[in-house]
């Protein structure tokens, strides 16, 4: 039901002068010190995420016992913590009915722990420090087999926030698998190299979309990207890669979308693409790929959808306002 506004706006701030009070404007809050362990005490008992099927589902599908489980649950609005329904349902007075955890489990959180959590949204909901200190070197023997094999476990939190801190965008790809992820770079992608897009690797196993377009991704890069073994979706749009680059991606066979775009890719990356038997979609306007090359791709993969023309690009899910951005 909906919130009591005037309720719900005087508890938000009773409670910021309350996180003035107890823990002072210069202390950082940090997730795994203080957030995860007032979780793991009044909330998971309800919100935790299913292990196998046999579990029961989280209450109201959202579960806050991973970082994952928190970013994918819709209650965070990292930097407003007045705006995100994590710290609205915890800090309403104690015979609200919408307070979480209820009062009558006799479990409600405490002043201190509300003013906590109001301070680490506030200061932008950090799950780690995100200078990828703690990361490691990535194995230099890693390859699209290897990970295609690994685990889909719980997102490395730290490895998530070095690359955000590098100007990535990430997100799970579905509120049912928090597991996967889609990595992307919105507004800083003309400063992208492929420096920064080797880092994805320490999120190997993970990522499973991939938004490149109009970075600086060169041939090389692409050998980073080609040991991503679960990507299905890649988009390489506007980048200055060519065949060498697609000889790179040669492994990944799970591939269902790409976008090669105003890339300078030519026939030669046919036979290559071809390989990818579960591909859906192919994007090729504005490239030296003649009708040769497409007739090659349609005789391989005559289900898949090949756009190479401005006259049959228009799909139902294409902008054509903008023929660079596709369906992704």
């Amino acid at each position: 039901m909906m919130l009591n506004n005037s309720l719900r706006n005087l508890s938000i701030s009773l409670t910021g002068f309350m996180c003035l009070q107890l823990i002072g404007l210069g202390q950082d809050v940090d997730y795994k010190k203080h957030i995860a362990p007032i979780m793991a005490s009044k909330c998971n008992s309800c919100h935790t995420a299913k292990k196998k099927e046999s579990d029961k589902k989280p209450k109201a599908g959202l579960a806050l016992d991973t970082p994952t489980g928190i970013r994918s649950g819709g209650v965070l609005d990292p930097g407003d913590a007045s705006s995100s329904e994590l710290y609205i349902r915890v800090s309403l007075p104690k015979n609200a009915e919408d307070l979480m955890p209820p009062s009558d489990d006799g479990s409600p959180l405490s002043t201190k722990e509300v003013a906590l959590i109001k301070k680490w949204i506030d200061d932008g909901a950090k799950f780690s420090s995100g200078s990828g200190e703690s990361l490691g070197k990535i194995p230099a023997d890693l390859d699209a087999r290897k990970v295609k094999s690994m685990p889909a476990r719980e997102p490395n939190a730290d490895a998530i926030a070095h690359l955000e801190g590098l100007g990535a965008t990430i997100n799970p790809v579905s509120v049912t698998l928090p597991e996967y992820l889609s990595v992307e770079w919105i507004s800083t992608y003309h400063k992208i190299t492929d420096k920064e897009i080797e880092q994805i690797l320490h999120l190997a196993a993970n990522v499973v979309e991939a938004d490149l377009s109009r970075t600086k991704v060169t041939n090389e890069g692409l050998k980073h990207v080609g040991k991503l073994g679960r990507l299905t979706h890649l988009n390489l749009n506007r980048t200055e890669i060519g065949d060498k680059g697609i000889e790179a991606l040669a492994d990944l066979q799970s591939l269902e979308w790409l976008n090669l775009y105003g890339t300078k890719i030519t026939d030669a990356s046919m036979p290559i693409i071809a390989k990818y038997r579960d591909l859906k979609a192919v994007y090729l306007w504005n490239t030296a790929v003649t009708s040769n090359g497409v007739s090659t791709l349609r005789n391989a993969l005559p289900e898949a959808k090949i756009v190479r023309d401005t006259d049959d690009r228009a799909g139902r899910f294409d902008n054509l306002d903008d023929p660079g951005k596709f369906d992704f």
